[in-house]
């Protein structure tokens, strides 16, 4: 190789080691840049991120709630934090509040908690009274229902669910119902002797349906709808144990003193103000109209008295 182009080479390498140097300042100055920018948005994204984790876990409820109102199974605060939020207990109150907006907005329905179970025996109400501690706010069981208006609530519009049939479905409705009423309209509670007369009366002291009716109604009992209380004397003294059939939880959200007194009206077609006012009368309504205006009457001559001091 000739001496000039042997001299020529040095100068080209250095040449590419200067425009290399440059280019690899460039991109050092370039990648930081593009720190500083990463280092702007993890706030951002952070928030993103746990907004979507919440609405994501909102959604997981949801389906978890809808699975639960299949079976007719309570919805416990204690499987939502162990089958949906996992190690996110923490936000049980906002994913809640999230799923409530999507089921009221999108579904029509609503999580309405349980009432707490009331003591009946006289057993428990001592002992309720005995013990110091606070009576308990909320049951922490929950189920779905509906929001619609009236207008959308009728039988041609809400058909009974297809499990595990229409038919079954709504005989299965109709006979709690049925029982639900008889237990309320007997002051709340009523025996197991007058429910078999009951029963014999409209030819289901047999079966219902395709069931047993022993069998409907310990169905009855583990889907809250009554709630079957046995008595047993004290030990040591002789007697028969009594049974006595309450309403149970799931029939005072679902069902009511509204349907209660929507299946009598029913049952009875012609339907006058006599007929009505028994109805109440029967229900307790009556007792109860008179209690709550006699406490407010107390509440106003409370205030007047106060503002006259």
């Amino acid at each position: 190789m000739p001496p000039q182009q042997r001299r020529r080479r040095p100068a080209d390498d250095e040449d590419s080691d200067e425009d290399s140097r440059p280019r690899q300042r460039r991109n050092r100055d370039v990648s930081d840049d593009n720190l500083e920018d990463d280092s702007d948005q993890p706030m951002d994204a952070d928030g993103d991120r746990s907004q979507n984790a919440d609405k994501q876990l909102a959604k997981k409820l949801i389906r978890y709630a809808i699975s639960c109102e299949y079976s007719r199974t309570a919805i416990r605060r204690d499987g939502i934090k162990e089958r949906v939020l996992g190690n996110q207990g923490r936000a049980f109150k906002r994913v809640f509040a999230l799923a409530q907006q999507q089921l009221r907005t999108i579904w029509g329905m609503e999580l309405r908690e349980l009432p707490v179970r009331e003591k009946m025996s006289l057993q428990e109400k001592r002992q309720a009274m005995k013990s110091n501690s606070q009576p308990k706010t909320g049951s922490g069981a929950y189920i779905l229902s509906s929001t619609l208006p009236d207008a959308y609530r009728s039988a041609a519009i809400l058909k009974p669910s297809k499990t595990p049939s229409p038919d079954d479905e709504a005989t299965y409705a109709a006979f709690y119902t049925l029982v639900i009423s008889l237990i309320w309209l007997n002051a709340g509670e009523l025996s197991e002797q007058k429910l078999k007369r009951y029963l014999l009366r409209l030819n289901a002291d047999q079966n219902v349906s395709n069931e047993k009716t022993e069998d409907t109604l310990k169905k009855m009992e583990r889907h809250g709808y009554v709630v079957k209380k046995v008595e047993r004397p004290p030990i040591g003294q002789d007697g028969d144990h009594t049974i006595t059939w309450h309403v149970g939880p799931r029939a005072k959200e679902e069902v009511g003193l509204d349907g209660v007194m929507g299946m009598v009206r029913e049952v009875y077609g012609e339907w006058n103000p006599d007929q009505e006012k028994k109805l109440r009368s029967s229900l307790g309504l009556k007792a109860k109209a008179a209690a709550s205006k006699g406490a407010a009457a107390v509440d106003e001559a409370a205030a007047e008295t106060g503002g006259d001091d």
